[in-house]
């Protein structure tokens, strides 16, 4: 969970940020769940330009995704603390991420890493397929 102040938050000219979003917000963390990276592109003066957001929340994630056109999303991460002090924070990019069919109660998403070929839930436990499932990302590279 992140908390922001409102003295924290910068007005940001709306061609560098996604749709809906209206502020640059410092964030610290207050639970030591998994945060998302979602790299995507914005247009600004004819240009397109990297952004990468940092998301807390996998619901937050999925209004991200529902806001910004597939064609400008790059990548995604999923950042998750660890327990080694000597690599305390591991970054692991998802090749695929999912809705769950009507009725699997697995949470708000499901996701493929990269490193791994098992569908997972956001608890990175793995799932059995089933059908209805609505394709929500998939990576180009």
């Amino acid at each position: 969970m992140f908390v922001t102040q409102p003295s924290f938050q910068q007005d940001m000219p709306a061609p560098l940020v996604a749709p809906g979003q209206k502020y640059w917000r410092a964030a610290t963390l207050s639970l030591e769940s998994p945060w998302y990276l979602l790299v995507y592109d914005v247009s600004c003066d004819g240009q397109k330009l990297s952004q990468t957001s940092l998301v807390a929340w996998e619901a937050t994630l999925l209004d991200m995704l529902a806001e910004i056109p597939n064609a400008d999303v790059s990548r995604i991460a999923r950042l998750e603390k660890r327990r080694d002090a000597q690599a305390p924070w591991e970054l692991m990019w998802i090749d695929a991420l999912w809705e769950p069919s009507p009725g699997e109660a697995v949470g708000l998403l499901l996701m493929r890493l990269a490193s791994d070929s098992s569908i997972r839930d956001a608890h990175l436990l793995p799932v059995s397929d089933v059908p209805g499932r609505r394709l929500i990302y998939q990576a180009t590279t």
